[in-house]
């Protein structure tokens, strides 16, 4: 929390020397600061004098900015910069990043920065690519070595690349047609004789995905065996990136926040502190369905006016039975959405998923009904009541769960996203079947119900 208040407050003192047009203090105490906070000052200041700073500081610095900046903040970078100066910015960057940053260029100035930069044609190999495959986020960033060399050539090689710490993660073996055949350890290239030869020593079981390959993936094949990165092959094999832990942890980080967001009806780029208009523009439609769908529901109970008239009571437990049903068929649908985006759920799959959802409603709605109707026989006195309620959220409940497991299934085995809103229309179903199973068994028992 210390560290925070610290630099919240040189935050506050950088502005004010940026408002004062201080430059070379104001260098002199952002470069201090890490790329991420930096990265955060320099978004945080108003555009004019956002454009003077990133002016000021040296190209290796505005570089590192490029690796901390979340997408929707690209593009205010970008103008910053300007992009006149980009090309020089980016060739201080991974190839990778330097992707993305171009990708948001309009297409001229994408092919003018190309022509600029000295590893142009590497950046454009990337960007063929899709934005959420293996090839659109790998990077150019790692170590290849021949599997006939030996350990002692192994060893002088990376003695005169020197390559980053983060670029050694694995040292990767190939053969002369640069097809991945494994990896070798550093432990391994130590205690190994300096005349073996690496595909000696070369661990073969490696785990790798394609370039074409959807970018969950290989977060998944990095999660599931605990690596630090994982290599990136065309079509013959041939390696052609890697991907590191640190964008395989973006990836799944995006990927839940835009499943989270869908079964709600958000747009995945909206933030708390999004401006209004903002806001409006990306909430407000799905928010406009889910009032139609309301409406619907309204139209459902209209027909049974004289029966609630009647039976006043029924209309206290109408938005128990809608709202419990949805909570539960809510908890359904993010349990299959999930099983579903790791990959432990599969179309083949639906009829397990539907079985347990039954045997799960079935016991919590002879539950949840128990206790329902229990409440309903202290607020009336009335037994028909405490029966209509409890089977009506009985039915209700086991309709949830099994709608909860459909829906997203349904959507995915039509080819869309199963997250899209699937508990808006889940939510609505519920609210359906909830009045028309509750006020149905009550204008059929009516006579019992107001005696």
């Amino acid at each position: 929390m210390a560290d925070d208040v610290a630099v919240r407050e040189l935050f506050d003192d950088a502005r004010a020397l940026a408002a004062n047009g201080e430059w070379a203090k104001l260098v002199a105490l952002v470069t201090s600061l890490h790329p991420a906070d930096l990265a955060e000052l320099v978004l945080e200041l108003p555009e004019e004098e956002r454009v003077a700073l990133l002016d000021h500081l040296p190209t290796d610095v505005v570089a590192d900015l490029f690796e901390y900046v979340e997408d929707d903040d690209l593009k205010e970078l970008i103008r910053g910069v300007g992009v006149k100066d980009l090309p020089a910015v980016l060739e201080e960057v991974e190839d990778d990043v330097a992707a993305d940053v171009i990708q948001q260029l309009e297409p001229e100035e994408q092919a003018e920065t190309l022509a600029q930069m000295d590893r142009g044609e590497e950046v454009a190999e990337l960007l063929q690519y899709g934005d959420e495959s293996a090839g659109g986020i790998m990077s150019r960033g790692f170590v290849a070595l021949n599997e006939g060399i030996t350990v002692q050539q192994a060893i002088d090689y990376l003695r005169v690349l020197r390559p980053p710490a983060d670029r050694a993660y694995y040292l990767y073996v190939v053969d002369d047609n640069r097809v991945l055949q494994g990896v070798v350890s550093i432990r391994d290239l130590l205690v190994s004789s300096p005349k073996t030869l690496l595909k000696e020593i070369t661990q073969r079981d490696v785990h790798a995905v394609t370039t074409d390959a959807d970018q969950e993936e290989a977060a998944r094949i990095l999660q599931k065996y605990n690596l630090l990165a994982v290599p990136v092959v065309d079509a013959e094999g041939r390696l052609e990136g890697v991907m590191t832990a640190d964008d395989l942890i973006d990836v799944l980080q995006e990927e839940a926040t835009e499943d989270m967001y869908r079964m709600v009806g958000l747009d995945e780029a909206e933030t708390v502190l999004a401006p209004v208009w903002r806001s409006v523009r990306r909430r407000v439609p799905w928010l406009l369905v889910n009032l139609a769908t309301a409406f619907f529901a309204a139209l459902v109970v209209r027909p049974f006016e004289e029966t609630i008239a009647r039976a006043a009571t029924l209309a206290v437990f109408m938005p128990v039975i809608a709202g419990h049903a949805g909570n539960t068929g809510t908890q359904a649908v993010t349990l299959v959405v999930r099983g579903i985006a790791l990959g432990d759920v599969k179309l083949s799959d639906w009829l397990l998923v539907l079985r347990k959802e039954l045997a799960f409603g079935v016991v919590h709605g002879i539950l949840a009904g128990a206790l329902t109707a229990v409440l309903a026989l202290i607020l009336s006195f009335n037994p028909w009541l405490g029966l209509v309620v409890f089977v009506a959220l009985l039915l209700n409940v086991l309709i949830a769960g099994v709608m909860g497991a459909i829906i997203p299934l349904t959507i995915k085995r039509l080819g869309g996203d199963p997250a899209v809103a699937s508990s808006i229309w889940l939510t609505t179903f519920t609210d359906v079947m909830g009045f028309l199973m509750l006020l149905g068994l009550g204008t059929v028992l009516i006579d019992r119900l107001a005696s």
